[in-house]
Order: C-alpha cells, then structure tokens, then sequence
C-alpha cells in the first residue's frame, strides 16, 4: 500500500529508531557494535574539548550522575540508558519525555541527551548556575548528529522496511534543531526541515555564534554593519508520502489541499564514509548553483513590451546581467573545528553596486513611451508588472498574486549616465519629475547580489538502487531586520489570540509565512525542479507519531533566528526573500506557482523602499515605515493612503538619539519633524520620491531594529489599534455599513490619521501622570506606549529644501495606550479615557 496520513502507527518506543511507518518492526539496538572510529573520534575530540569547560558537570547534574562524557569508554557511556532526568536545569526542559534517555540514541538526535546539549541554544550554563566556558562548534554539532545516525548504520532494505511502499529519494534539507515552541509537533525540541532554505545577504563575512548556536546577522559593536547569514543544508534519504499528517511529520503550516500533495520526509541522515549505510562506503559531493538574472530579464520583458533597448542575445548571458555562483554564494568548504559541512554562505557586499558592462559603466535608455505609461512610476521608480493597474486603493487585493512577474517589478532610474562619463543623482535636481517623465535619458545600472539556486548532492553508490536524487531550493534574501520575530508565531498569534472584532482589518496585508504558500521551485533552474513538486516551502519533521501540541512562545520569550520559511515572509508583491512564476500551459488547473528571484527589485534596495513605507507587508523582516513619509501618497497615479499598523520608535528612525551613537534611523532617512510656519503647525518629511536607498545604504541599521522581539511587535499592533479605535474607527461598525469592502474602508479610515510620534514611557513618565490623574484611571498593562498622531491637511514643498514636504496639521492628537485603554487628548481638550476596545 502507499502511505498516507492514516496508515501511520502510532509510538516512538525508548531504546531505538521506531519511526511508525510499515514494515519497521525491529528497532536500531540501543548498544551496537563499535563504530568505526571516524565517528566516534570525532565526538571524543568535542567531548575531551569541553568536558573541562563546564560541560562534564553539566551532563552529569542534568542525568543525575549517569552521563560522564570524561569516561574512558565513550561509546559505551553514552549507549547506557539515562533513568532519570532533571529538567530543572536550564536548557532541558523541553528535551524528549520519553525516557530511559540515552546520551546517543541510535536515529533519533530529538532523544539524544549530547546532541540536545549540544545543539540547544537554551544550554548555556553548567547546571549549578555557572555559565559554560566554551560551546560547541558548528562542526562538532554536525560530527555529534552524524554519530546519533551513524552509531548503528541501517541498510537500505530496512530503510526500504521503513518506507513500506513509498517512494525513497536522495533528498536535500536545510535543517535547524528549535525548541519545543518551533518544532514541527510541540512536544519537545526537535529537528525541523525544510527543502527551502533562506540566507541572508551582508556587507561582510558570517560570524558564527556558538554560545546561541546560529550564524549572528549583527554585529553590535559596528550598527551599520551587516553580516551574511548562511544556511546549513544537508542531504538525507527520505520517502515521498502523500497526504499531511499533524500526528507525526507535520508539516508545521497545514494548507487547503494538503491531504493530497506528496511530501518528501527525512528518514536517514547521509554522510561520507561506511558508517552512514550499512555495506556501503558513501562518497557524497554537495553541489550548489546561484543565479540573478534581474538585469537580464528586464531587458527581455522591455523589448517583448515594445520598448527599445539595446541589450539582448548573447550579451544577457554575461555578467551583471546575468550574476552566477560565487558571485552570489558558495557552499563553504568543511573545516574541522569550523562550520562543517553544506553551509551555504552568500558572497559579502555593497547592497548595491554600480554597474559594469565590458569595462563601461553601464546603463539603460529611458524611454520617453516608457514613462508615459499610465502607474509606470511608483515613488519614482519604475513600476514593470503586467496587468492592469488600480484605480482606488484596494489593499491586499491589488497584490495582484494572478500576475506572472517575468521580470524586476521595481528599476531605479534617478541615476543618470550623461555622456562625459558624469553620474548625476536626480534626487536632487529640482527638474527631476520632469526628466523622469520626458524621458530620453540614460539611467545608471545598479546590481546586487541577490538570487536564488539550489543545493543538489551526487552520491555514485546510491544512484543505482535510488532513482530520485532532489535538491533543495536555496534563496540569498536581504537582511532580516527584525531576527527575533518569527513570521509563522505572528501568524499564529493574530489568528488565535486577537480579538475577533478587529482581527480581518488588523493588516492591509495579513503576515502569511513563505511556508503557508505551496509553490514549485524555480523550474527556470537548469536542474531538479518540476512544476507539479509544489511542497518546498513546507516544514516538516522526523516521523514522531503522538499528537501535536500547540505551544506559543513564552510571553518573555526572545525569539530565534532560522532561516527556514517558517520565517520568511510569505507575499510576492513582489516579495523579499522570492517572489513567484506562473505557469498557464494546463487548461482546466488553476495557475501554477513557482519560487523565483528575478522578479525582485533591482536592487533590492529599491523595492525595500517601496513595501516599507506601503505598512508592514513583511512585519517579521522589514519595518513599517509608513511614517517616514507623508501619509498623503500618491504612488500610482491617485492618493493611496496606508496606516500605519507596527509603528517603529521615535529612536528606530532618526528622531531621536540613541546609546550615545547618535541618530540611528533604520534607512539612514530621518524620520518626520514638527515646525511652526506661518503661525500654523506642520510635520516636515522626507519627499519619497526623492528617498533613494542607494544613496543611504552605508546607513542603513538593524542596531535598533533587531532588538525588537515577538511580544514587542504584538504589543505595537494593539496599541496602535487602540488608539485608532479611541477615534472612534470600530470595526463592527464599518462591517455593517459596508459589507464585503469593509476591511478597505477600515483600513482608509485609519490612514486618515498619520502618527508622528511613537515611544515607550516608563509606568514614571510625567505625562503619562497627568493624563491618569485628569481622567483618574491608571493603565496597567505592562508596555506603555506615547502615540501621537494628527489628521494631515495640504500638503506643500518645503521652499528651503528640495528633499521636504510639508503637511499641515489639521487636528492634532496625543494619546497614552497600552493596548487595553487609551488615554486621550484632542487638540488642547480635556484628556478622557477610553476603554471599549474588544480585548477577546
């Protein structure tokens, strides 16, 4: 029979692999015979590094004395069953219930007492409240887990065994080993996989952090430094399973239609050597191959389009319109003591890079047709998608998720190339709306070095007894500015936990994870990609069969960095780590999705501008500038209002100093400011269609931004929704005098107010007491919030100074929140307090 979600058995017995799945009947022995000593060399060599820094004691205390990592005998130590365990101590509490435990549990790294210690970013001290002296290498992780998989290799009849009549390929994964709060099931902490795997792009080399186990994307003694991030990639024998299953492999996101997809589910770690599988001496060969073709594909889509441009043929295949491989990323060669094996690390760089063609620099013809479009021009950027434009602000529905985009949907053109060689920034000439639409110009070319690829394996003596050898898809994403909030736990948290009254009309556009969306690889990529293999993005874990258990994060957790889709952001319009591919070629199916890079801005930069100041349409990855920039824009041809939904701090965009280091805005724009003219008050900003990120991006920091945690964002949402709810913006109401537009309306009616001032106060703050003294209430909530926002009036060029906008302040507004009651001052009226907002 072929499994599905029903077929599966229940139970993970103690002492041995038990995956559950037909035909597995016999468990791996808990005390094999010797290893070889590759294995097992390699873990004594961790084990004797750290056994004096902390961590024989720790293993000791944690098993009650029944773990030594200093015994003469190994191997035998850690095959003997731990009875007993104290999960007071830090880092264990969510280690496998099952018990006996043992230090290696034969297959199964979740039940494996050293390989939880150390690959567990919570087991930090020694047990008796002493911080460990040394933690485990990347590599010394990688040469535990291979030992757990290798202790007892399985054959590949019992790995046949296992799968019953499902299908068995040679799979790559990227892997992180969470916390019982991120893992596929709930129970305990776990492996979780995924055939998608996200690093992130940065102005210098990656930093592994091994006291918190993960590639650190900041480095805080340098705020305007960005890290690369790689992501760890691993190949596995796996079988294809049709049908989702939450009691034992997941995935952690279950969509419509899943009871139907096949999923590929890691069965087997691979690895070189004899010891991997049984009879077998593995060679294996990680294999990686980058591509950006923004460039390229821009002038493919111009010309199909009708526009002229001289690109085409041969000269798209060469670099920078088509970028490959190293440029962008490299798998890094294993270094004993070092990073292991399959780290896939993205080239460090300038966020964008001016570019060259054959020694010139190099440019494209602006054409006069071409900006004369109707919504060509978004912010000052060149807008190329297909499909018809809006005519009113529609929110999520003018995502236009049916639209193939073939190439870059944003293209900086405020660069112009004259023919002296000069580069002449528009932004600051006073003519620049009237170049950009004459047109007739040429505008500098800028690259960056994003992309996306795939990781693939070639193992010679499994690819005559396996047929399906299927690599992972790999994107080199911008940088998360935001490392400790999780997309899914956001996800989760609007769809449970606010109240119902205000949950559809929360977001503009709701925060799906990439890993909700099922969508094919890139079947542009010259290898492995088919369009009907529409799972990719899913996260799956080990078959543990027992039922799931829902467990948010802890209301002080910080949250963790992964670059598994869980945690990437999920819209497309065009998106930030991929966008999306259609394929229309099967009449009678709905449209076909792939994942896909060129589509993104180019740079990158340029769509970050975009989507920041269009409100939180990646609240995990990238801030909320709405802000920033006047509340009164007119993006694609008519006023288009966005609220502003997880309003960054005063600190977090330039209004006010920080630590000592100045000003330190996100984007390296500083945020609005307050003036008197003419005897009437104004809020001054940045023009934005004068804001270019390729002018600031030696500025741009994540030094405030990354501090920011999951409770902090949930925090900022209900704040801002209260207050807009204390002016009178009730949700039901809009329901009933609208209907099916309500949301669009919801979402009008509070862009109607612009927030120019958001900070923390202390339960201390002098104005926080004379508003609970005039209204004789106090707010008990634990974040505290000073929201000030007004109703904008005319906007008008600042006569002084090309780069501002004035805004007339029309009502004037100051509140004090915290999510629950909102303390409230009009103009110069009396403070009142309002605490209707639905709280469940």
């Amino acid at each position: 029979m072929v499994l599905s979600r029903r077929g599966l058995v229940k139970g993970a017995a103690a002492g041995g692999l038990l995956l559950g799945f037909p035909g597995l009947t016999v468990q791996y022995e808990a005390v094999a015979a010797p290893p070889t000593r590759a294995l097992a060399d390699a873990v004594a060599d961790a084990c004797a590094r750290l056994a004096g820094r902390g961590w024989r004691t720790l293993l000791l205390t944690a098993t009650r004395g029944a773990l030594d990592i200093g015994a003469p005998d190994l191997a035998a130590e850690l095959a003997k069953p731990v009875p007993d365990l104290d999960r007071s101590v830090p880092g264990f509490e969510d280690f496998s219930p099952a018990l006996p435990a043992r230090g290696i549990e034969p297959g199964i790294p979740a039940r494996s007492l050293l390989y939880h210690a150390f690959a567990s970013p919570h087991v930090t001290t020694d047990g008796r409240g002493r911080t460990l002296g040394a933690f485990p290498g990347l590599a010394e992780i990688e040469a535990v887990e291979n030992y757990v998989y290798g202790v007892r290799p399985p054959s590949l009849a019992r790995l046949r065994e296992i799968a019953g009549e499902n299908p068995l390929g040679v799979v790559v994964f990227a892997l992180d080993y969470r916390d019982a709060t991120g893992s596929v099931h709930g129970r305990h902490a776990d492996l979780c996989f995924s055939r998608t795997g996200i690093t992130r792009m940065g102005t210098t080399g990656p930093h592994y952090d091994a006291r918190t186990r993960q590639f650190a994307p900041q480095d805080p003694k340098s705020p305007f430094v960005f890290r690369t991030v790689p992501q760890r990639f691993a190949p596995y024998i796996a079988m294809q399973v049709t049908g989702a299953d939450r009691r034992s492999f997941g995935p952690r996101d279950i969509v419509d239609g899943d009871d139907e997809r096949a999923f590929w589910v890691p069965v087997h770690k691979l690895f070189p050597g004899r010891e991997c599988v049984e009879g077998l001496d593995l060679s294996l060969t990680l294999g990686s191959h980058l591509v950006n073709e923004k460039l390229k594909r821009m002038h493919l889509f111009l010309r199909e389009q009708g526009y002229p441009t001289e690109w085409t043929g041969k000269d798209l295949e060469k670099f920078p319109f088509t970028i490959r491989d190293e440029k962008i990323a490299a798998l890094l060669p294993p270094q004993k003591g070092a990073h292991g094996s399959g780290v896939l690390a993205p080239r460090p760089g300038p966020f964008a890079d001016r570019a060259r063609f054959e020694g010139e620099w190099l440019s494209f013809n602006v054409s006069a047709d071409l900006v004369q479009d109707p919504g060509i021009l978004y912010f000052s950027s060149v807008q190329l998608i297909p499909g018809s434009l809006e005519t009113e602000p529609t929110y999520l529905e003018g995502t236009a998720p049916d639209n193939d985009r073939r190439s870059p949907e944003y293209v900086n053109i405020r660069h112009r190339l004259h023919s002296d060689g000069r580069l002449e920034n528009l932004n600051l000439n006073p003519d620049m709306d009237t170049i950009i639409r004459e047109g007739g110009y040429r505008a500098q070319h800028w690259v960056d070095f994003a992309g996306d690829g795939f990781v693939s394996v070639d193992c010679p003596q499994l690819a005559s007894e396996i047929d399906t050898f299927k690599p992972a898809f790999c994107s080199v994403a911008p940088p998360d500015f935001f490392p400790h909030v999780n997309q899914h736990d956001l996800a989760v948290w609007w769809r449970t936990e606010v109240p119902e009254a205000i949950r559809d009309a929360l977001w503009a556009v709701p925060p799906h994870p990439l890993s909700e969306f099922r969508f094919a690889g890139d079947i542009t990529l010259p290898k492995g990609f088919d369009i009907y293999d529409d799972t990719l993005t899913a996260v799956l874990g080990h078959p543990a069969p027992g039922e799931p258990l829902a467990r948010p994060l802890p209301a002080g957790a910080r949250g963790r960095y992964t670059g598994l889709p869980d945690a990437a952001a999920g819209v497309t319009d065009p998106g930030w780590e991929v966008s999306q591919g259609l394929v229309y070629s099967e009449p009678g199916l709905p449209l076909q999705r792939y994942t896909q890079a060129y589509s993104l801005g180019t740079p990158f930069l340029e769509d970050v501008k975009l989507c920041a100041a269009l409100g939180s349409y990646w609240p995990s990855v990238a801030p909320d500038a709405t802000r920033t920039f006047t509340p009164l824009k007119d993006a694609p041809g008519f006023a288009y209002p966005w609220p502003t939904i997880v309003p960054l701090t005063d600190a977090e965009i330039g209004m006010e100093e920080t630590d000592g280091l100045g000003r330190l805005p996100w984007d390296g724009i500083r945020g609005p400011e307050v003036r008197t003219v003419d005897g009437r008050q104004v809020v001054a900003y940045q023009d934005i269609d004068r804001a270019d990120y390729i002018t600031t991006q030696d500025r741009l920091t994540a030094h405030l931004t990354a501090r920011v945690d999951l409770a902090e964002t949930k925090s900022r949402v209900l704040a801002m929704s209260a207050v807009y709810w204390s002016l009178g913006i009730h949700d039901p109401d809009f329901v009933t005098r609208f209907g099916a537009r309500a949301v669009i309306e919801i979402l009008k009616a509070k862009s109607a107010w612009a927030v120019v001032s958001f900070t923390t106060v202390d339960a201390d703050d002098t104005g926080l007491a004379q508003a609970q003294q005039a209204t004789g209430s106090r707010l008990t909530g634990t974040r505290r919030y000073r929201v000030r926002v007004y109703r904008p009036g005319t906007e008008s060029r600042d006569p002084s100074d090309i780069q501002k906008v004035l805004v007339e302040i029309e009502e004037d507004v100051l509140a004090f929140t915290d999510g629950t009651a909102v303390l409230l001052r009009r103009g110069g009226g009396p403070w009142t307090r309002d605490a209707t907002i639905p709280t469940r």
